[in-house]
């Protein structure tokens, strides 16, 4: 990293942003902004999103929080359906963020927009070698200012907002532009901008990519692969209850039966184990439970699932080798950059035999296999961090504790990431800033 000294933190004033909930105190806010920005000369915008997947079955967007040009703006998306004309605002600038991912995701899911020119002070930080990315360790690391956590998790649906969760929203944009200064001095240093930008474009293609379309056998969730017809069929069923009182109810699955507890409760019925609910559920939800179960058995083994064989191909020895040279070559050559060689080495060795193979994307093991840069830039070689760097927005159990209200879910069984159990990605999408 470089001993550049950081830009200056700007003040923080206590209700220095305006909270807006009417069409035309927004039309306002953007005219006003529009004119102040032209008369800076600023051409960046910076735009975060919360959401309320911890708390509600039906995910949506609950805010947008706005900063140009130092005129910090709330806008209420719940009693605002229309924001073209902020969409449009930030259209015409250079859009800023941290943590991209869920935001593009959750934008183009309620708005169907994608925005011109994204950049991203998390995929920055990753390529400035920064170990820690999480919004508040950059934010503490490069100005001394602790952000706090607490509304992390809270509910954004809630109305009125009161002043604290207001206060931590504009914190999540109140401090990029001048973080993003900061990066880019760092990067321009070390001849990296071209990677930044390339990483940014790469991530918006990505979720551009992503399809809306549900995903086939979604009850087919992590752990399933090891059971057995029987097993599956319970599984199926649980999942499929599940999410019918969870929709009812409008709150996130996780708060009846986590996945995990779905795989322990079919491994149990598969070894012809006793099935009894949770001490904690209601009366109603024991009985649904026991009809589920009897249903099964009534079904018969005809109608059971069936595994999904996946064909499996097996490295040679030369191939081994070959994989563990490559990433060996990765590593030091990201060493000497000072940055990460993998953000995720989960299935390192799986994902580059693929392409050992020839089985990658243009069969390329050289470089795909091992995510190495392109071989065309500076310090002897180039190209993009890994795109997935800016996707931080993920919590992993969301409270750590069952809920309170609904004590279906026991000691031992962690909650599912985000409200419903979603699987896209590898990791659920949650709303709520990741200020690890």
């Amino acid at each position: 990293m470089s001993d550049a000294p950081p830009a200056a933190p700007p003040e923080a004033a206590p209700g220095d942003y305006v909270f807006i909930h009417q069409p035309g105190e927004l039309a306002r806010w953007i005219a006003e902004t529009e004119r102040h920005m032209e008369a800076l000369g600023e051409e960046r915008c910076c735009l975060d999103t919360e959401a309320d997947s911890l708390h509600h079955y039906h995910e949506k967007l609950c805010l947008l929080q706005v900063a140009c040009a130092g005129r910090f703006a709330l806008v209420d998306p719940l009693a605002i359906p229309d924001v073209s004309g902020l969409l449009a605002l930030l259209d015409r600038h250079e859009l800023w963020f941290h943590g991209s991912d869920y935001d593009l995701t959750m934008l183009r899911r309620t708005y169907g927009w994608e925005p011109r020119v994204v950049r991203d002070t998390q995929i920055a930080a990753r390529l400035a070698g920064f170990r820690q990315f999480g919004l508040a360790a950059l934010i503490h690391s490069v100005f001394g200012v602790q952000l706090s956590k607490a509304s992390q998790k809270a509910d954004w649906s809630r109305r009125p907002l009161p002043v604290h969760m207001m206060d931590y929203a504009v914190d999540d944009v109140r401090y990029l532009i001048p973080l993003a200064d900061h990066l880019m001095r760092i990067l321009r240093e070390k001849n990296r901008v071209a990677w930044f930008e390339e990483s940014c474009r790469d991530l918006q293609v990505d979720v551009a990519a992503r399809g809306a379309e549900a995903r086939e056998d979604p009850w087919r969730v992590q752990g399933s692969g090891r059971l057995h017809p029987k097993g599956l069929a319970i599984l199926k069923a649980m999942w499929e209850w599940r999410e019918g009182i969870a929709r009812e109810r409008d709150i996130p699955c996780y708060r009846i039966m986590s996945n995990k507890q779905m795989v322990a409760y079919a491994e149990t019925f598969e070894a012809g184990g006793v099935m009894n609910p949770p001490a904690g559920w209601r009366p109603r939800w024991k009985k649904e439970f026991h009809d589920l179960v009897a249903s099964v058995f009534r079904e018969g083994q005809g109608a059971w699932p069936q595994r999904v064989k996946k064909p499996k191909a097996r490295l040679t020895d030369p191939q081994r080798e070959h994989i563990d040279r490559l990433c060996a070559h990765r590593d030091k050559i990201a060493a000497g950059l000072g940055i990460e060689g993998r953000p995720d080495r989960r299935g390192e060795r799986g994902d580059a035999g693929s392409h050992a193979r020839g089985r990658g994307h243009g069969g390329d093991a050289s470089r795909e296999a091992c995510l190495l840069p392109e071989a065309s830039g500076p310090d002897g070689v180039g190209g993009p961090a890994d795109a997935s760097a800016g996707r931080e927005k993920r919590l992993g159990d969301p409270d750590g504790q069952p809920d309170p209200l609904e004590p279906g879910v026991p000691s031992g069984h962690a909650p599912d990431q985000g409200g419903r159990d979603r699987q896209d990605q590898g990791g659920a999408l949650v709303g709520g800033r990741d200020r690890q």
